[in-house]
């Protein structure tokens, strides 16, 4: 009878011997370093997320300032138009009675001018038809 083959139980107890070799000092400690990496991962996932919201808040905020400051500025702008609105009426109300007394001072000068050669006229008038009356009669008249 022929012995039985050993061979077996040697390999599965060097198996078992590099199985828990390696478990003890490769698989425990990387699975430690893993553990604590993704624990890093996590605890960074949630730093971010509340930067994130953070930073949403603060954009927000920036926003309604912007916005208010935009309004402010519109507001002042327009009450700056209105002013100078005003203003500009003025000064076109006054232009425009200044051009109304120039135009109607020169519309007196005009009618006194016109009467006042209306009256030449008339005067003349009398002489001038003697002359006509003379040159076509060819004789002086009275």
């Amino acid at each position: 009878m022929q012995l039985p083959d050993l061979s077996l139980l040697l390999v599965m107890a060097i198996f078992w011997a590099t199985h828990f070799v390696l478990k003890v000092f490769v698989f425990k400690p990387l699975g430690g370093i893993l553990r604590e990496r993704e624990a890093r991962i996590t605890s960074a996932d949630a730093v971010l997320e509340k930067t994130l919201a953070r930073e949403k808040e603060v954009l927000a905020e920036l926003d309604l300032r912007l916005t208010s400051a935009r309004r402010e500025a519109l507001a002042a702008r327009e009450a700056a138009r209105g002013v100078a609105a005003v203003k500009r009426q003025g000064v076109l109300d006054r232009a425009r009675e200044k051009a109304r007394e120039a135009v109607q001072a020169a519309q007196e000068r005009l009618e006194r001018d016109i009467e006042k050669t209306r009256e030449e006229l008339r005067l003349g008038a009398g002489d001038t038809a003697r002359e006509i009356a003379s040159q076509t009669l060819g004789r002086m008249v009275a």
